[in-house]
């Protein structure tokens, strides 16, 4: 695999940008795109520094794409924090403008905050990602939130993935947490709403807490259903 470090101009954060791009070695073409998300504390580099993805990911011919999310939880914060815009809108357009992306839906997965970000974003935009698997997720309520963007129903990932109940397509949505993890109920929590309104998924729990040696091991579970998904 090949590490690539891009920078570009966000319209939606009005500030130049830099993201990580994991690239699949002697690419043949265009190849499909899984978009990983970090959590709270960390950035771009997290997935990279702190877990063994690239060699995970050696396997499959995968563009992965790192974004900067900083502490958005990927939500349009203010006029100067278009965080979900920013990955929608400018992020889509400039992988396929710059890099080999095979046309059509991405993946998406993510950690902790970032977990929180690749359900919702799965859930609002299901035509965009076909695939969906979140890690250790803060599935907050939208009276939990510890910051709300500029229209609050935007954060509310309960009412979000009810409506995928009555959609016509919905992504494959896995997602895990660790039994020791002190996200274990807000996850038991998101895995009851979905089977109450009758959003196919799977949910996993494994013994293991908040930590990135539990997301290096079961991220592996997740870049194979992205590859069933998506190749």
């Amino acid at each position: 695999m090949n590490l690539a470090t891009m920078q570009f101009h966000s319209a939606a954060l009005r500030r130049q940008v830099t993201y990580t791009a994991i690239l699949p070695d002697n690419q043949q073409g265009p190849a499909p795109v899984v978009m990983m998300l970090h959590g709270f504390s960390d950035d771009h580099t997290a997935w990279i520094n702190f877990s063994n993805l690239v060699r995970h990911a050696r396997q499959y011919p995968f563009i992965i794409v790192l974004p900067d999310g900083g502490i958005s939880f990927y939500l349009n914060a203010h006029p100067a924090m278009m965080y979900e815009d920013f990955l929608i809108q400018d992020l889509y357009t400039h992988v396929n403008a710059t890099l080999q992306a095979k046309p059509g839906p991405w993946a998406i997965g993510g950690l902790s905050m970032g977990g929180y970000g690749a359900l919702r974003l799965g859930a609002r935009y299901p035509g965009r990602f076909a695939s969906v698997w979140a890690h250790s997720s803060a599935f907050f309520r939208l009276e939990e939130m510890p910051g709300l963007p500029m229209e609050p129903a935007d954060a509310d990932i309960y009412a979000m993935t009810a409506a995928l109940g009555a959609g016509q397509v919905r992504p494959v949505i896995s997602f895990d947490c660790g039994t020791e993890d002190f996200l274990i109920e807000h996850n038991r929590r998101m895995h009851a709403h979905l089977e109450e309104v009758g959003v196919a998924h799977r949910y996993f729990e494994h013994p293991g807490a908040h930590t990135w040696e539990y997301w290096d091991e079961h991220v592996r579970e997740a870049l194979r259903q992205h590859a069933e998904v998506l190749l």
